[in-house]
C-alpha cells in the first residue's frame, strides 16, 4: 500500500530550464540547491558535447530556452539532487537520461545528502541523424565555452548577464568572434557577484575560467567543454572536498589540511601487501621487505593496510627501530611483542581469547613462568598462579639467550596466530636492527603463520647487512614466501591529486604548481609535502581572504633557488619557533623517535626544563609531534622530523645536553620504584659522556654505576645480553680502584651479572675469569653460592665433570654436608635399602604436611642435585628433617631412576621407583615453580616413563624437555633430551627419513655450541638410521672399515662411555640388516656390561631372543642360544606387567619364534597374529613389519606359500611406513624368490604330468 501511495505522489515532470530555475527560486535549501544545479549544469555540458559530434553548434543552442529539465517531484518532502532524472535538449533534439543515480535518492536522511558524492551515469539518446551541413559554420571551441559559461552563469546566478544594458535601453553591442556576436566590453560575469549570490569559490572560478575563454592568454581558462564537463562531475563526486569546504585560517593559523590516512600513487604496493596478508589468511608465512630513500613513505604504505589487517581479525605488531636508542634493538622487538599480549587480550572474543589461553597452556604447560620471564604481560591472557616455593625465574642459574628468545617466540607467535586471526609483524627502519633481531624473525617465520614486513632505507644500508642476510636465508630454506619492493619516487599526476585535495581546487588548477614542486623533489612524498609547506612559511603560496582559496604565482616558485635537502626546510622552520618550542623540540629528539609521557612529565618538574610541556603542545599543533599510544607517548610525524630536531642541537653539545637530561631525570625520580623503561632510558641519556663521569665525584660514579646496573638486569630480564653487557661495562669502568672495599655489594652485583650475561652468550672464558674474581674477593661462602652454582653449571657446559663434581664437593663440606668420594657395593647396596624404607610409604598428603625448606636447606639440595642422583641416594633424610622443597622432590625423581634401571633391583624396586618419581613429578608441577630445571627433570623423569609409558610418550617428553632447555638457556640438557628424543623415537619405528632430518638438525644445532658429548651420542643415533634406511649408501657420514663395518667419527675421550650405547646400537643395525653373527656377538657383548641400563638390556634380549632361532636352526651357539630364550623371555614378561603397550608384542614374537622352532604349527600361527595385532595397536610399524616377515618364514619353512606371499606383502607395506629401503628391498627380493619356486613347482608338477 505504502509503494502505491509512494507511486501517486510521485509525478514525473519535463519543464524547460528557465521554468526550472524560476521554480528552484522557491526552495532556497543552500548546498542542495547547488548540488541540484550543478547536476544540471553537467548534463548540460554533456548534452553539447554530443550535439557538436551530430551538427554545428549555433549561439543560439548554448542558451536557457535550449533546455529542458526531467524531474520528479515528490509531495511529502523538499526537493533532491537525485530527483533530477534527465535533461534534454531542444535543438538536436537530445534526451540525456541519469541511469545510475547514487544511492541518495533512497536515502532515508536527506539533510546529509550534500556530504555525499554522485558518481554519475548518464546516457545520451538521440532522434536525429548526424548531419554534415545544417547551414550553420561551427564556432570555435573557445568561444563555445564562452557561451557555456554564460549559460552556467545564469543557472547559478538566476540573473540575466545583458540586464544592465536592457535597462538602460540599450541594445548590447555585439562584436564578431568566429560568427558569433558577444558583447562589446565583455560580460559583466564576475566572480565577486556569485560569491554575493552564494556559489561556493570553486563554482565562481569555474564560470569565470569558462566565460573568459574567448579573452586572449587568461589564466586557467577552459579551452573544451570536456575539460569543463569533467569538472563539474568532480564537483558532483566530491562535494565535501571542492564545494563545502572552506579553507579561511582558524584561530589566526594558515595551515594546510592534508588528508589524513590517504595514501598517493601507491595502489599496486597496496595491493601487494593485502594479497600477501590474503596469503597468510590460508595458513602460510610471507615475509615482505619494503625498502626505499627516507621519506618515500614506505611506512605510510605499511600503515594504510593495517585497518583492513585489524578488519580482518588479524592483529599488528609494529615496531619502529631507532638510531639513537641504546636499548637495543632486540629489546625493542620483545618490548613490541609484549605489547602484543594487550592488543590480543583487548581484541579478541571471549570464546576465541580462550582458545589462544588453551593453546599458551598446552604449549609452554607449567613452563609458562619463562614466558612471563620474557613478556611480562602475558598476564593479561594466562593469569600467573600462585604456587607453594615459587621463585623468581633465573634464581637457579636459568641463563637465557638468543636461542632461548628465539624458542620462546616462536611458539608464542605459534599459539596466538591463526588462518582466522593471524599476526602481522611490521618492523620499521630495520637498517637500525641487527644479527640477532632478524634472527629471531627468522626463527618465528620458520615455523609459525604470520606476515611479516620489513622496511628499510635503500641507499643507507651495506650489501653486507644483516637484512640482505636475511632475505637470503629465507629465501634459500623456502620456509616462507619471500617478496621485495622498492619504493621510487611518487608520480607527478598522483602528487597532484594530493596538492588538489590539500588546497580543495580542481586537478586542472594545481598541476603547474604540482608539476614544480615534483621536479624540484624528485617525487619524495615526505620532501614534496614539506616543500608545499614552505611555500606557505614563505608566502609564495597564500590564502586569498578576498577570493577564498589558495593563490601562487608559479613563475616566482619556479625561480626560486630552494635546497633539495629537507632536514635544512625542516630545521629552517624550526629555527623561527619560540625558544620554549625550539628546546622541546631538541629533548624530544634526543630520545629517538619516540619518548614516555612520563618522562617529560619528571622534566617539567626541574628547573631547566619547566616549560617543556607548553613547547610540546605547540609543536604538536604545529604538526611536529603527535601524541599516540596507551601508556601516551610523544612521536615524531616522520624520522626527519626529528632529525632536524636533533640538528638544533649543535654537534659538539649533544653529548652534554644528553648527560644534562639524564642528570636531571636521574636526580628526579630518585625513590620513585622506576620500571625498566625508564631505567633504561636515563641510562642511556647519562652514558652518552662517559668521560665527563669519570672526572666526576665519586658518589655521581657510583650512582651511576648502580643505575646502570638496574639498566643491565632490565635488558638481562628480555634476554638482551649484548645490551646488558654494555651497561655492566660502563658500570664496572665507573667503578673506584678500591671498590672490593669500598662499594662491595655492587661490586658483587656486578660481577656476579657480568658472569652471567657472558655464559648466556657463550663467551665462557670471560664468564670464568669473572666468576674467579669473586671467589677471591668475596668475604663469605653465602656471597659465593651464586656464583659457585652458576660455575658448576658452566663446568658442565663445558663436560668438565669432575672439575663440576668436585667443587659441589668442596661447597657441600663448607655447607656442613659431606658426600662419599666413593662408595663401594656393599654400601651402595645398604643405602638403597635406607632409602626404600624411607620412601616407600610417601604419599602426596604426607609431603604437604612437611614444612617448607629454609633457604640454606635448598642451597645444599640445589648442590646435591648437581651432584647427581648418586647424592640424593647419600643424603634422602634431608627432606624429612629439614622441610620440602623443589629440590628434594627433584631427588624424589633421582632416586626413582635408580630403583627403575639398575638391573640388578628386583620388580618391585622397579614399582616403587615408578610410584615415587610419579609422585615428585606430580608435587613439582602442581605445587612448585621448576621452570629453570624443567628440562634436566624432564630428561630425568624419562628414564622412568620408559619401563611403564608408550615409549612415543617418551620421545615427545624428551622433545619438550629439549624446548624447555633451550628456553632456559640449558643447553647441556637441552641436547641431552635431544638425544632422548631420537633414541626413543628409533626404538619407536618412527618414520627413518623424518627422523633423519630431525637428528640433522639437531647435529648442525649442537656442533654450533660445541657440546662434543651430545654430538657424539647423536652420530651413533645417525648412523643407526642411516644403516635402516639404505644400508648407509647414501645417507651415512662415516666410512667403512675393512671387515665391512660401520666406524663412527667421534671423539676417543668418549668411546669408553659410550661403550654401552655403542653395543646397543651395533644390536640394532647387525639384527635389521641380517648379520647374525654379529648381533649374537654384540649382545652378549652388552648383557656382560654390568652397568648397561635396564631398557638396553630389555630391547637387547628382545632382539638376541630372535636372532637366537636363527642360530640355533643354524646349529650354532645351540647351548647359549636355548638360555637366550628363556631369560628373554623371562624378563620381557616381567617388563610386560608394567608396559603391555612396548613389550606385549615382543613377547608374542618371541613365543611364536619358540613354537614355530618346536614345530607347533597352530600355536605358531596364533602367537604370529597375537605378535602381528599387538605391534599395529602399539604403533610400532617396523616390529609389526617383522612381525609379518617371520611369519612369513615360517609359513613357507611349512610349504603355505600362497600365506607366506600374503605375509611378505603385509611386511613390505609396514617397512615402507617405516621408510626403510633396504627392508623393502629384502622383503621384495623374498617374493621374487618366492615366485621363482611357485613357478618351478608348477613346472615340475606339468613334467610329472
Amino acid at each position: 500500500m505504502g509503494d502505491i501511495n509512494n507511486q501517486m505522489n510521485n509525478i514525473m515532470e519535463d519543464m524547460p530550464l528557465t521554468k526550472w530555475l524560476e521554480a528552484e527560486l522557491k526552495n532556497p535549501d543552500g548546498k542542495r540547491l547547488i548540488i541540484r544545479k550543478t547536476t544540471v549544469a553537467y548534463a548540460a555540458a554533456e548534452l553539447l558535447q554530443k550535439a557538436i559530434t551530430i551538427a554545428p553548434l549555433s549561439a543560439n543552442k548554448i542558451s536557457l530556452d535550449n533546455f529542458v529539465v526531467r524531474t520528479k517531484k515528490w509531495h511529502y518532502r523538499p526537493s533532491s539532487a537525485a530527483d533530477i532524472v534527465g535533461v534534454d535538449m531542444i535543438s538536436e533534439k537530445l534526451s540525456l537520461t541519469i541511469i545510475d543515480p547514487s544511492d541518495l535518492g533512497r536515502s532515508s536522511s536527506r539533510d546529509a545528502e550534500e556530504d555525499a558524492g554522485r558518481n554519475l551515469v548518464v546516457s545520451i539518446s538521440s532522434c536525429l541523424p548526424r548531419s554534415s551541413d545544417s547551414g550553420f559554420e561551427q564556432i570555435k571551441e573557445s568561444t563555445i565555452c564562452h557561451l557555456f559559461g554564460i549559460l552556467l552563469y545564469q543557472i547559478y546566478s538566476n540573473l540575466d548577464p545583458f540586464l544592465e544594458n536592457k535597462l538602460e535601453g540599450n541594445e548590447p553591442t555585439l562584436l564578431d568572434h568566429g560568427g558569433v556576436k558577444t558583447e562589446k566590453g565583455g560580460l559583466r560575469l564576475t566572480y565577486s557577484t556569485l560569491r554575493e549570490l552564494g556559489s561556493p569559490p570553486n563554482i565562481c572560478m569555474l564560470v569565470q575560467n569558462f566565460a573568459e575563454g574567448n579573452l586572449p592568454s587568461p589564466r586557467n581558462t577552459y579551452f573544451s567543454l570536456k575539460e569543463g564537463s569533467d569538472d563539474l562531475h568532480l564537483l558532483l563526486r566530491q562535494p565535501n572536498k571542492l564545494l563545502f569546504t572552506s579553507n579561511a585560517p582558524e584561530d589566526g593559523h594558515l595551515r594546510l589540511r592534508l588528508q589524513k590516512n590517504k595514501l598517493y600513487g601507491r595502489d599496486h604496493e597496496v595491493s601487494l601487501i593485502s594479497d600477501a596478508f590474503s596469503t597468510v589468511c590460508v595458513g602460510e608465512s610471507v615475509a615482505l621487505f619494503v625498502g626505499g630513500f627516507s621519506g618515500s613513505g614506505k611506512t605510510s604504505l605499511v600503515e594504510s593496510v593495517m585497518a583492513s589487517v585489524n578488519a580482518s581479525g588479524g592483529y599488528v605488531l609494529a615496531q619502529k627501530f631507532d638510531q639513537l636508542s641504546r636499548g637495543g634493538p632486540l629489546l625493542e622487538l620483545i618490548s613490541a611483542f609484549d605489547r602484543l599480549c594487550v592488543l590480543i587480550q583487548s581484541r579478541t572474543s571471549p570464546q576465541d581469547l580462550q582458545i589462544i589461553v588453551d593453546r599458551l597452556t598446552e604449549t609452554f604447560g607449567v613452563d609458562l613462568s619463562l614466558l612471563r620471564r620474557l613478556l611480562p604481560k602475558v598476564d593479561v591472557l594466562v593469569p600467573p598462579s600462585t604456587k607453594f616455593g615459587q621463585q623468581t625465574p633465573g634464581q637457579d642459574g636459568t641463563r637465557m639467550n638468543l636461542q632461548s628468545v628465539c624458542f620462546i617466540l616462536q611458539h608464542f607467535i605459534r599459539a596466538v596466530s591463526s588462518k582466522s586471526h593471524p599476526v602481522m609483524i611490521f618492523l620499521d627502519d630495520l637498517q637500525w636492527s641487527n644479527r640477532m633481531t632478524l634472527k629471531v624473525i627468522q626463527h618465528i617465520l620458520g615455523a609459525s603463520n604470520c606476515l611479516f614486513v620489513g622496511s628499510y632505507r635503500s641507499n643507507e644500508v651495506s650489501p653486507n647487512h644483516a637484512v640482505f642476510r636475511l632475505m637470503k636465508e629465507l629465501e634459500a630454506s623456502k620456509q616462507c614466501s619471500v617478496q621485495k619492493l622498492i619504493l621510487d619516487g611518487v608520480k607527478c599526476e598522483d602528487l597532484n591529486t594530493l596538492v588538489s585535495d590539500t588546497l580543495c581546487l580542481f586537478p586542472r588548477v594545481t598541476r603547474g604548481l604540482s608539476s614544480i614542486i615534483h621536479e624540484k623533489t624528485e617525487g619524495n612524498p615526505f620532501f614534496f609535502l614539506e616543500f608545499l609547506r614552505s611555500l606557505v612559511d614563505r608566502g609564495l603560496l597564500q590564502y586569498s581572504m578576498g577570493l577564498e582559496r589558495w593563490e601562487w604565482d608559479e613563475d616566482l616558485i619556479r625561480l626560486e633557488k630552494i635546497t633539495n635537502n629537507v632536514l635544512f626546510l625542516l630545521a629552517n622552520k624550526m629555527s623561527r619557533m619560540r625558544m620554549e618550542v625550539q628546546m622541546a623540540l631538541k629533548v624530544l629528539s634526543s630520545f629517538g623517535n619516540e619518548v614516555n609521557e612520563k618522562i617529560i612529565t619528571y622534566l617539567n618538574t626541574t628547573s631547566q626544563f619547566v616549560d617543556i610541556l607548553s613547547g610540546v603542545e605547540e609543536a604538536i599543533s604545529d604538526g611536529f609531534v603527535s601524541r599516540v599510544g596507551e601508556p601516551l607517548c610523544y612521536v615524531f610525524v616522520h624520522d626527519k622530523v626529528r632529525e632536524a630536531a636533533y640538528s638544533l642541537i649543535p654537534d659538539d653539545a649533544k653529548d652534554d645536553f644528553h648527560c644534562m637530561l639524564g642528570e636531571a631525570l636521574r636526580s628526579i625520580s630518585k625513590g620513585d620504584g622506576l620500571d625498566d623503561n625508564t631505567v633504561i632510558t636515563i641510562a642511556d641519556q647519562i652514558n652518552h659522556n662517559l668521560d665527563a663521569l669519570r672526572q666526576s665525584g665519586s658518589s655521581m660514579r657510583l650512582e651511576v654505576a648502580s643505575l646502570n646496573h638496574m639498566a643491565a638486569l632490565a635488558a638481562m630480564s628480555r634476554s638482551d645480553n649484548d645490551t646488558a653487557s654494555a651497561y655492566l661495562s660502563v658500570s664496572l669502568q665507573l667503578l673506584p680502584d678500591d671498590h672490593w672495599q669500598s662499594s662491595y655489594r655492587l661490586s658483587l652485583k656486578l660481577y656476579i651479572a657480568t658472569a652471567k650475561v657472558a655464559c648466556s652468550s657463550g663467551y665462557m672464558d670471560k664468564s670464568d675469569a669473572a666468576l674467579k674474581v669473586i671467589f677471591k674477593e668475596a668475604t663469605s661462602l653465602e656471597d659465593k653460592l651464586e656464583a659457585y652454582y652458576l660455575y658448576v653449571n658452566l663446568l658442565h657446559s663445558q663436560e668438565r665433570g669432575e672439575e663440576a663434581h668436585m667443587t659441589c664437593q668442596d661447597v657441600l663440606a663448607q655447607l656442613g654436608e659431606k658426600i662419599p668420594e666413593y662408595v663401594t657395593p656393599e654400601e651402595s647396596k645398604k643405602i638403597i635399602q635406607e632409602t626404600i624404607v624411607i620412601i616407600s610409604g610417601l604419599s602426596e598428603e604426607k609431603l604437604l604436611k612437611l614444612k617448607e625448606a629454609d633457604e640454606n636447606s635448598q642451597t645444599v639440595m640445589r648442590f646435591i642435585g648437581l651432584m647427581g642422583t648418586v647424592s640424593y641416594f647419600s643424603k634422602p633424610e634431608l627432606t624429612m628433617e629439614n622441610g620440602l622443597c623443589k629440590y628434594s622432590l627433584i631427588g624424589l625423581v633421582g632416586i626413582s631412576i635408580v630403583l627403575c634401571n639398575v638391573t640388578a633391583l628386583p620388580k618391585e624396586c622397579v614399582q616403587l621407583g615408578y610410584k615415587i618419581g610419579a609422585l615428585g613429578m606430580a608435587m613439582l608441577q602442581s605445587h612448585f615453580e621448576y621452570s629453570e630445571l624443567k628440562s634436566r627433570v624432564n630428561h630425568a623423569y624419562s628414564y622412568v616413563l620408559q619401563h611403564s609409558d608408550p615409549v612415543q610418550n617418551c620421545a615427545e617428553r624428551a622433545r619438550k624437555g629439549y624446548g624447555f632447555g633451550i628456553t632456559s638457556g640449558d643447553t647441556v640438557f637441552a641436547f641431552l633430551n635431544a638425544n632422548g628424543e631420537i633414541r626413543y623415537s628409533i626404538l619407536a619405528g618412527a618414520n627413518l627419513p623424518d627422523l633423519l632430518r630431525e637428528t640433522d638438525k639437531y647435529l648442525a644445532l649442537i656442533g654450533n655450541h660445541g657440546n662434543t658429548l651430545s654430538r657424539s651420542y647423536m652420530f651413533v643415533y645417525r648412523e643407526t638410521i642411516s644403516a635402516l634406511i639404505d644400508h648407509g649408501e647414501n645417507t651415512s657420514l662415516t666410512t667403512t672399515t675393512e671387515n665391512g663395518e660401520k666406524e663412527v667419527a667421534n671423539d676417543a675421550i668418549y668411546l669408553d662411555r659410550q661403550s654401552d650405547t655403542l653395543s646397543f646400537h651395533k644390536v640394532l643395525q647387525s639384527f635389521w640388516l641380517g648379520y647374525h653373527d654379529r648381533c649374537y656377538h654384540y649382545s652378549e657383548k652388552l648383557l656382560e656390561t654390568k652397568d648397561s641400563g635396564k631398557h638396553h638390556r630389555l630391547v637387547t634380549l628382545f632382539y638376541h631372543g630372535l636372532n637366537s632361532f636363527v642360530l640355533l636352526r643354524k646349529g650354532k651357539f645351540t647351548k647359549r642360544c636355548a638360555q637366550v630364550y628363556k631369560i628373554a623371555h623371562s624378563e620381557l614378561k616381567e617388563a610386560e606387567e608394567l608396559s603391555r603397550w612396548n613389550y606385549r608384542n615382543k613377547v608374542n614374537l618371541l613365543v611364536a619364534e619358540k613354537y614355530s622352532f618346536q614345530g607347533y604349527n597352530k600355536e605358531a600361527r596364533n602367537s604370529y597374529g597375537a605378535a602381528i595385532m599387538s605391534a599395529r595397536s602399539s604403533k610400532f610399524f617396523h616390529e609389526q613389519g617383522l612381525a609379518c616377515e617371520l611369519a612369513a618364514f615360517h609359513c613357507q619353512r611349512n610349504g603355505d606359500l600362497e600365506q607366506a606371499r600374503k605375509f611378505f606383502d603385509q611386511a613390505r607395506t609396514c617397512y615402507k611406513k617405516w621408510g626403510s629401503s633396504v627392508k623393502v628391498e629384502s622383503i621384495s627380493n623374498e617374493i621374487d624368490q618366492l615366485s621363482f619356486s611357485e613357478s618351478a613347482a608348477v613346472e615340475v608338477q606339468i613334467g610329472t604330468a
